[in-house]
């Protein structure tokens, strides 16, 4: 008796670790977002989806932005200083119930005219805008195995008004 409460047991443990296997990771479509160091914004600024190429259990995501810098310029305009830190954030898609990443490839520039500058990104997703002013589009791509997918935001560089005491009276 004492032998088949210890297998009836030892079956119940690995049916019971089985489903902690079978769970369902959907990996879907992470958010991208920017976080601008400075005092002015606590919040962090979404980046809008341009082109994914994404499949998970939940389905199969493809979307294409045919100018992706044109689109860009579309956006909700984000205002930076020259040099300011920055870094990029990514959050799991609620929709889909939670998200693992293996170790994916982030790269980050700038357009303007057709010309592109890489930003050079650390270990914690962090950089600097460069020092040079004017409207660009920040390109982000996000490649997690077989899947990738594209952000873009409207970026103003420019140098703070600087207050005085000189102002006209």
């Amino acid at each position: 008796m004492r032998k088949l409460s210890i297998r009836i047991s030892a079956l119940l443990m690995i049916i019971g670790l089985t489903g902690c296997f079978a769970e369902d990771y959907d990996v879907g479509v992470p958010k991208a977002y920017l976080l601008a160091d400075d005092s002015l914004r606590g919040q962090p600024m979404p980046l809008t989806e341009a082109n994914i190429t994404w499949s998970s259990s939940s389905g199969e995501v493809v979307e294409t932005i045919e100018d992706t810098e044109e689109f860009g310029l579309s956006q909700e305009v984000t205002t930076v200083s020259p040099n300011q830190p920055a870094s990029l954030d990514f959050k799991e898609n609620e929709e889909n119930g939670g998200d693992i990443w293996t170790d994916p490839t982030i790269t980050a520039s700038l357009w303007k005219d057709g010309e592109e500058t890489e930003l050079e990104l650390n270990e914690s997703r962090e950089f600097h805008f460069p020092q040079t002013v004017g409207d660009y589009v920040l390109e982000v791509k996000f490649i997690d195995r077989d899947d990738e997918a594209q952000y873009v935001g409207n970026i103003i560089i420019e140098r703070l008004a600087e207050t005085g005491n000189d102002e006209a009276k």
